[in-house]
């Protein structure tokens, strides 16, 4: 089909559409900041969170990265892995429906919340490669990009539900947020349906045995070898503390200005807006630009919005519509894997993207805990405190990011491999 927007491509934009549509219940800087402040009352348990999120997604890579390349039927084992991993939010909503306490309900979900975000890590490697096949380089980012906006166009729908039973007084906590996630996961199956849609159209016929040993000692040397995945993973580093702050930004609204529920609803709605937002922006700047557009945007967003986050402090007339547009910017970073994720599969060799998707990943481990540390330095110093900490680690990683590879770089790149 013209421009390879075929079959493949629109099924893998159905799929991220569903899931986009269901993710926003599973939004760290939104529902569940609020699900955890709401039921304890605590901003380390909202870090943990954060913590959780990044660690488990890094575990199920490393344990999935040895076996991507010798997955003979890779849309079925996407398929099975998707159906698992996306019911587990109804398992979440079991005990709040039958009236669980607020500490009891919270360790559940940490707990099935890890196994949710671990599973994504096993499936995202695959799904990597699936992409990697299935769609032309140049399309890649675009689709991903097309995925966030009309699933954002769809999550505005599912934010109006939410807001909606945020702010109803007849619900109970435990039920306003067990409907919540009854809701996610209904849109994350329906997922499923449509990855069952995509056809490979280079499978793997003869299967190498797999070596973890091997797999794991040549890591090393490809990153000693390889001066462009040198630069991205330097560059990436100083992020994992910038972006651990816009979890916090809903909550900080929601202490400094004392709003009511209904106004905190909307709050969550911002990001929704703010995630159309980045799809189509940082979509086309992918086409167009190349993915360190992404990589820088994503990251200018993080310095605008927690600068305004600061300055309300200073400026109390600001108000209600600045944290709104706030919100608004704050979740335009949120898409900022997009960028990463297709760096590296641009940088790397054809029968390496595995590992460098996977040492792009692994880069983070040491910095999975930074929400967490930014949760417990809000609990003791205060928001603003932190709120400065991850603004000078998201200017460096702006300055650290500059010398990555621009499009017309990485076509040249791609075409000495």
């Amino acid at each position: 089909m013209k421009k390879g927007y075929d079959r493949n491509y629109w099924a893998m934009v159905l799929e991220g559409t569903m899931f986009h549509g269901g993710i926003v219940v599973f939004s760290t800087g939104g529902v569940v900041a609020l699900f955890v402040n709401t039921m304890t009352g605590s901003n380390t348990l909202i870090g943990l969170a954060v913590t959780l999120q990044g660690l488990c997604i890094i575990l199920g890579q490393l344990i999935s990265a040895p076996y991507v390349n010798t997955i003979r039927k890779l849309p079925q084992f996407l398929y099975k892995s998707m159906g698992v991993q996306r019911i587990i939010p109804l398992l979440i909503a079991l005990p709040l429906f039958i009236g669980a306490s607020g500490y009891i309900s919270v360790i559940a979900f940490m707990v099935l919340f890890a196994s949710f975000w671990f599973y994504d890590g096993v499936i995202t490697l695959p799904w990597g490669e699936m992409c990697a096949r299935a769609l032309k380089p140049e399309l890649r980012g675009h689709m991903m990009g097309i995925q966030a906006t009309i699933g954002g166009a769809l999550s505005l729908l599912v934010g109006l539900v939410i807001a909606w039973l945020l702010a109803t007084p007849t619900l109970s906590d435990n039920d306003r947020f067990g409907l919540i996630f009854v809701l996610g996961s209904v849109l994350l199956l329906t997922s499923v349906i449509f990855i069952r849609l995509v056809k490979d159209p280079k499978p793997i016929i003869d299967i190498e045995k797999v070596s973890i040993k091997k797999f794991y000692s040549q890591i090393p040397f490809i990153i000693k070898k390889n001066k462009p995945l040198q630069l991205v993973l330097i560059a990436r580093i100083p992020s994992y503390i910038g972006f651990a702050a816009i979890s916090f930004v809903v909550v900080f609204g929601k202490n400094a200005i004392h709003l009511s529920d209904t106004q905190i609803s909307w709050l969550v709605y911002a990001g929704i807006i703010g995630g159309i937002l980045s799809g189509i922006i940082l979509g086309e700047a992918s086409r167009h630009y190349g993915n360190k557009a992404i990589i820088l945007l994503s990251n200018f967003a993080v310095i605008v919005s927690l600068c305004m986050a600061v300055s309300m402090t200073y400026f109390q007339n600001l108000g209600y519509i600045w944290l709104f547009i706030t919100c608004i910017i704050a979740s335009f970073s949120a898409n900022h894997w997009i960028g990463y994720f297709n760096y590296f599969i641009d940088i790397a060799p054809v029968e390496k993207r595995s590992e460098f998707q996977l040492i792009g990943q692994a880069v983070g481990i040491p910095f999975s805990f930074a929400g967490l540390i930014m949760g417990a330095i809000v609990d003791r110093f205060g928001y603003i405190t932190m709120f400065i900490i991850c603004v000078v680690f998201a200017i460096i990683t702006v300055l650290l990011s500059l010398p990555l590879l621009s499009k017309n770089k990485v076509a040249e790149l791609s075409a000495t491999k």
